[in-house]
């Protein structure tokens, strides 16, 4: 991952607990994966310090990339379930909690600039917001993920 100044970059899930005013949601990944490369947004685009209430984590894993914040209860309801994330929404329930999902889109022909649109769940856990995003995976194999978050640790 390119080092980029708008990002802190986190060695591990506790580390990333210490810069955030919410405890992250780890999901557990299928067998295979590389564990996540952790990093949390820091700075907007004005190079301003974001307050720790205004952070963002994202969790890079390999063939996906999961982000959670805490945005309020509206914004954290508005952004999972009114914004638009691709074409062919679908309505899913992750940990009873309602979810929108966006299916991966077709290969795109090869002068096509604007590439292949990602497969996306989103959804809202009180003032949570959630996005789970994939170029490579379908829906069906980002949704076991997502619901991951809520599986009791062992």
């Amino acid at each position: 991952m390119a080092e980029n100044i708008h990002f802190a970059a986190v060695p591990d899930w506790k580390a990333a607990q210490a810069m955030l005013t919410f405890e992250p949601r780890q999901p557990t990944i299928p067998a295979g994966l590389e564990p996540a490369r952790l990093r949390i947004f820091v700075r907007d685009h004005k190079m301003r310090e974001l307050a720790v209430a205004e952070r963002t984590l994202e969790a890079f894993y390999t063939g996906f990339v999961f982000t959670q914040s805490r945005k309020g209860v509206e914004e954290a309801r508005r952004l999972a379930l009114d914004v638009s994330y691709g074409r062919d929404r679908q309505e899913a329930s992750i940990g009873g909690h309602a979810a929108r999902a966006y299916e991966l889109g077709p290969e795109p022909e090869p002068d096509d600039i604007d590439g292949r649109p990602p497969s996306v769940v989103t959804w809202h856990d009180g003032e949570m917001f959630f996005f789970l995003a994939s170029g490579e995976m379908p829906v069906a194999e980002l949704i076991p993920i997502a619901a991951s978050i809520y599986a009791p640790r062992t």
